[in-house]
């Protein structure tokens, strides 16, 4: 399975992270997973909502939940939020 790393902010921690999602998830699957992992991380700091959405850390852009993240054209080392 291909993947690529990029760097997560979440504004609500002030925090980066570098992770490794899998290229074939939909943006829905991977904010799903990305969220209840850093709820989990965080002991309660951050608790995502249901509305929870991925977004491009350069442009603020909300990618589409529909789409595959491969589809995104996401490289390694690009800049997202979750928020």
């Amino acid at each position: 399975m291909n993947k690529v790393m990029v760097q997560l902010t979440i504004p609500a921690t002030g925090k980066q992270y570098d992770i490794v999602i899998p290229v074939g998830l939909s943006v829905g699957e991977a904010t799903d997973l990305i969220a209840e992992f850093f709820a989990g991380v965080t002991g309660g700091g951050y608790m995502p909502g249901k509305d929870a959405v991925l977004c491009d850390m350069e442009q603020g852009k909300i990618f589409d939940v529909n789409l595959s993240v491969e589809s995104l054209g996401l490289k390694n080392g690009a800049r997202v939020m979750l928020i």
